[in-house]
């Protein structure tokens, strides 16, 4: 099949790439976390920058316009610079997604001027105690001010989207209002409250009905209340975003009936330093007779109208038990 005849099916493709599965934190929710144990001889090296070089080459070939990087933690290696030069060679947007371990106000201006459109900071707490809990790794609350700091600092004089994005937990719902303020005082264009649906499984993670009707009662009230002090212009939207994570996590958590649709598959790839591809986010938590391994062959030999229609009918079974979770956008732009 011709590259130019397919390029309608590309306009929205999502390629994320894991420059390494290695991390400083060690938390509950994620997804890497979950597979390693699952996978214990995985390969954790550094993604091979020569395969990065014929991935975004052959993005572009297919009309794409947009590359993601992501982890584990993407700032630790070394080398990333590499990675942002190569995407901009080939005129490749990309963005970037991080706890903010290694960002250095030099290292950001770099990216900046190499075409960085988006970065999301992951912020699962506030507090230090909480974050020691969560995320096993107490010098990460440092991490998360003093990075926020640093690119509030550039949004003042640069254009790129700033989301922070966390996941509500047992242990971490009742900051949901601080940390949507932490958000809009640090310049965020958007906060992406989720929850996972596997959480059902996770008792250290999963909210039980009591703290689900807390956060309805008490913490809901609180988020809408900062969007309106705020004065935003698209503020019914955003608290419709709100209510929706009420209605989604109680849906979820007590019914575990996941009702939710996703359009990942036929438009998403993750591309693993091993060779492993898994064709949507949710397919990362558990065996699938979607993963491939083609070491990096040409994107156009397996984004085919064929092989998209087949994602598209994925394991509806195994859907229903997405651990991917639901975001809620809540958007920020006065």
């Amino acid at each position: 099949m011709e590259i130019q005849n397919n390029k309608h099916l590309h306009e929205d493709y999502n390629i994320v790439i894991k420059l390494t599965t290695n991390c400083p934190a060690n938390c509950k929710c994620c997804s890497n976390r979950k597979r390693e144990i699952k996978n214990k001889n995985e390969d954790n090296s550094i993604f091979e920058i020569s395969y990065f070089d014929k991935i975004c080459k052959n993005i572009k070939k297919i009309g794409g316009s947009f590359i993601c990087l992501s982890g584990g933690e993407p700032t630790i290696v070394k080398n990333i610079n590499d990675y942002f030069e190569i995407a901009h060679s080939y005129n490749l947007a990309t963005r970037i997604n991080t706890n903010g371990w290694n960002i250095t106000t030099e290292n950001f201006k770099k990216w900046l001027s190499l075409g960085l459109e988006q970065i999301v900071l992951s912020v699962y707490s506030l507090d230090a105690n909480n974050t020691k809990n969560i995320r096993g790794n107490e010098r990460l609350i440092n991490k998360v001010y003093e990075t926020s700091k640093i690119i509030s600092e550039f949004k003042k004089s640069n254009h790129f989207k700033f989301i922070i994005q966390t996941v509500i937990m047992q242990t971490n719902y009742k900051e949901m209002a601080d940390i949507l303020e932490f958000a809009i005082q640090n310049n965020a264009d958007c906060f992406w409250p989720s929850y996972l649906e596997d959480a059902i499984n996770l008792p250290t993670v999963r909210m039980e009905e009591n703290h689900i009707l807390h956060f309805r009662n008490e913490i809901i009230p609180k988020m809408k209340k900062i969007i309106k002090n705020y004065g935003y212009i698209n503020e019914n939207i955003s608290c419709e975003s709100i209510d929706k994570l009420y209605n989604d996590t109680y849906e979820n958590y007590i019914y575990h009936e996941n009702k939710f649709q996703c359009d990942w598959l036929g438009r998403h790839l993750t591309f693993y330093p091993n060779g492993t591809i898994y064709p949507c986010p949710g397919h990362e938590y558990f065996s699938s007779p979607f993963q491939m391994k083609i070491n990096f062959l040409e994107i156009n030999e397996f984004i085919t109208e064929e092989n998209i229609a087949k994602n598209k009918q994925c394991n509806i079974e195994n859907c229903k038990y997405c651990p991917q979770g639901v975001f809620q956008e809540i958007r920020l732009t006065k």
